[in-house]
């Protein structure tokens, strides 16, 4: 029988090397990785005990619902998908300078969205009784079409980054798999979601990846109000 109580680990670590990967080839997104990661390695183990509530229960190396592994996962997540846009199509962000009160406006802007995106996730799970599932789309969703209406012009940024950024999560999903296979069985609330697997993977994992990266990707530029331009050949 399969010990699954490496399994979370070892997929955060698989994640880790496609992290470092992006920290090292690029020395102009580091900043941009890091303060994203942090703050969503964070949101990782803030999270964490809402999605054990009707997604998945894994275990963790320390045997607590929530270990480690949680703000591994998170960190990773928002490092990978901040940059991977960037890195693949070589672009990179042009910031103004400016006074220190827009600064803070900037700040405002950043910390609105966090808290809207809290705001409805945690209403609708204890509130309206929704599922995490639905909470998620709704949660990365409005604050994903507020940055659309604000920046359109990083719609492209968005969309593609969730798509590199499910693209890497399957990837891994499928390598876990093989190293400790039925984990989706043992971790997993199928009959909270229903049970649909696209090449090895759970359909919500589609969802929140894609949702998530779309997200994540153009946030530091929306935050930092940043333009993206191409890199010089």
């Amino acid at each position: 029988m399969v010990n699954y109580q490496y399994t979370y680990l070892i997929g955060n670590f698989l994640g880790l090397i496609v992290w470092v990967f992006l920290f090292l080839k690029r020395k102009d997104t580091r900043k941009e990785m890091l303060v994203i990661s942090i703050l969503f390695g964070i949101a990782g183990l803030l999270t964490q005990p809402i999605y054990l509530l009707d997604w998945w229960r894994p275990l963790t190396i320390t045997g607590t619902a929530v270990g480690i592994e949680d703000f591994l996962f998170g960190f990773v997540i928002g490092g990978v998908a901040a940059v991977v846009y960037e890195y693949l199509f070589r672009k990179r962000i042009k910031i103004k300078k400016v006074k220190k009160i827009i600064e803070r406006k900037r700040d405002i802007n950043l910390l609105f969205l966090f808290f809207l995106l809290a705001g409805i996730f945690i209403l609708s799970v204890f509130i309206l009784r929704i599922n995490t599932l639905i909470a998620s789309i709704l949660g990365f969703g409005i604050p994903t079409l507020i940055i659309y209406y604000r920046r359109k012009d990083l719609i492209k940024d968005s969309i593609l980054s969730g798509i590199l950024t499910l693209f890497i999560a399957i990837v891994i999903y499928n390598i876990l798999n093989l190293i400790t296979p039925g984990f989706f069985d043992e971790f997993w609330f199928f009959q909270n979601v229903g049970r649909v697997i696209l090449m090895g993977v759970p359909l919500e994992e589609y969802i929140w990846y894609f949702l998530a990266g779309s997200f994540i990707g153009p946030l530091y530029e929306y935050w930092k109000e940043g333009e993206l331009i191409n890199m010089r050949r």
